[in-house]
Order: structure tokens, then sequence, then C-alpha cells
């Protein structure tokens, strides 16, 4: 192979692997809904590596092939494994497909079982120009997440619809101004297409659990959107106070232990409260910064 060729092989590795380096540089310090989808892009890029690496490992002879990868890392990338390519290729597609449908079947369940009855709009914050639906549902928990819906519209042609879901048990703790500031943060998620990407990105990840890579990016993904979710509710309402008294009463509400569901704690469960930690520190830190006036009851 010359060196012609081999320069050209290697040449789109070398530019995704800086691309990579450049979003995560990026991604930590900017809040740029650009680069999140960015990012959300570059996570694609790395199911399709993970996908076909796994593809090609199976076709070598499994244990014996990764030795070989873990001394020839770039093996992989030689043209005559082109067909391993298409084949991975291929398979990160059904991967993506069988995700999506399994979030759209997911939260359809959810309507389902939930039964869920309307919420009025607060009339203090503006209510969406797409469809969007405030829903209540009974449960104990501090639960409150969003998630899109493709549905048939007029003529047969699908159209989206976002869903706002709170529980019984966050909305009989919260006062008014508290709903008002949990109800702008899930907002936040809608207006940045969270229901869209992240939902479809964590189920994703899940799915693909043989790759610790691609589940950290979304963990991560998550903890920066409840971040720049809370910059957009504090923006809506100008109560940072509020949603950090919202914040800090779901936490005490949430189980010490087990799985939750993901919503106005990031991930839930430890992790979810630690990270709702230090947004009630950076909410607490706007509140004082003289930005905001000061807020009834704060």
């Amino acid at each position: 192979m010359t060196t012609t060729v081999v320069g050209l092989v290697f040449l789109p590795v070398v530019v995704w692997v800086a691309a990579g380096i450049g979003l995560a540089i990026a991604f930590r310090r900017s809040e740029s809904p650009t680069v999140f989808r960015l990012a959300a892009v570059f996570l694609a890029g790395w199911a399709l590596l993970a996908t076909t690496t796994l593809v090609w490992v199976l076709a070598n002879g499994g244990w014996s092939a990764i030795v070989v990868l873990v001394h020839s890392p770039l093996t992989i990338f030689e043209l005559r494994y082109l067909d391993l390519w298409f084949a991975g290729a291929i398979g990160a597609f059904g991967v993506f497909l069988v995700a999506f449908l399994l979030s759209q079947a997911v939260g359809r369940g959810f309507l389902l079982a939930l039964r869920p009855r309307a919420l009025p709009w607060p009339s203090r914050i503006p209510e969406p120009k797409t469809a969007t639906s405030l829903l209540a549902f009974a449960a104990p928990g501090a639960e409150a997440f969003t998630f899109t819906l493709l549905e048939r519209g007029r003529g047969g042609l699908p159209r989206r619809r976002d869903v706002i879901l709170i529980s019984e048990g966050l909305l009989d703790h919260l006062s008014r101004e508290e709903e008002e500031a949990v109800v702008a943060h899930e907002l936040g998620h809608v207006r940045e297409l969270d229901g869209r990407y992240l939902t479809f990105f964590r189920t994703f990840s899940r799915m693909m659990r043989w790759d610790p890579v691609l589940a950290f990016l979304a963990s991560s993904l998550t903890a920066r959107e409840e971040f720049r979710a809370d910059l957009d509710a504090v923006g809506t309402t100008g109560r940072p106070r509020a949603l950090a008294r919202a914040l800090f009463k779901a936490s005490q509400l949430a189980p010490p232990s087990g799985r939750a569901l993901p919503g106005l704690l990031g991930l839930g469960g430890r992790r979810g409260r630690q990270q709702a930690i230090e947004r009630i520190r950076r909410l607490v830190e706007l509140a004082e910064s003289g930005r905001f006036p000061e807020e009834p009851g704060a």
C-alpha cells in the first residue's frame, strides 16, 4: 500500500479524533445548542466505530482478534475491511432504529400506564409555539421529565408533540413560583429538542452496554443539558432561588437508593442528587449576583 493511499485511509481517522477533542473542549466551555448537536453527531460516529469494532472482532476470531487490536488498533481501518464497515453501519442503523422505536414505545407506554391529567399552563410563562402537553400523574415521588412523540397530523403527515410530565408528589410540595420554575426548566429541554436527541441517546447508550465510552458521553450530555435547562429556566422566570428550592425538595423526596427515571434530577439516583447539589450552588450564585430582582419569599 502506497504512502498516499495510507494517508487517505488514516486522514479521516485523524480528523475524527481531532474533532472529538475539539468538541470535548467546546462542550465543557460553551452553552451553545450547536455544540450539543455536534456532540450528538459525534456520538453517532462513535457508535458506528463501536459497532464496526464488535463486528470485526466477531469476524476475526473473538478474543484473539481483541489481542490483535490491542497491539495494532489501526488494523480495523485497512481497506480490506470495508465490507465489515458496511456491516457495522447496517448494525449501527439497526440499533439506532430500535432505540428510536423503543423511546417512542416507552413514551406512549407512560401515557397509557400513568393516565395523566392536563395541567393549566402557568400564566407567567410564555406558552410554546409547538404542540406541547403539560400533564400531571399520580405518583408519590419527585418526578418531572419530557419526551417527544411522533403522531399523525393533518393529511396523515407526522407531527411532533412534546410532553412534560410532573408527578403529583412533587407538585404537592412546591409553591406556585417553584412549580413555574420546574415547568420552565422542562420547557428548556423542549426548546433545545432534548426530548428528541437526549432521550434517544440515553436509550441508545443503554442498548450498547458493551461500550462504556458511549455510556459516559451520554451521561455527560445529560448533566450538561440539565445545567443548561436550569439557565434557560432562570432566564424565563428570573427566579433562580425558586428553582434551587424545587431541586432541593426533589432531592429530599427522591429515594436514597435505587434507579430513578431520568428527569428533574438528571439521571436520578446518587449521581443525580450529587449533581443537584452543584446545580443548587450555581443557582444560588446567580441569585446573589444581583442580576435578578429579589424574589418574593426568598
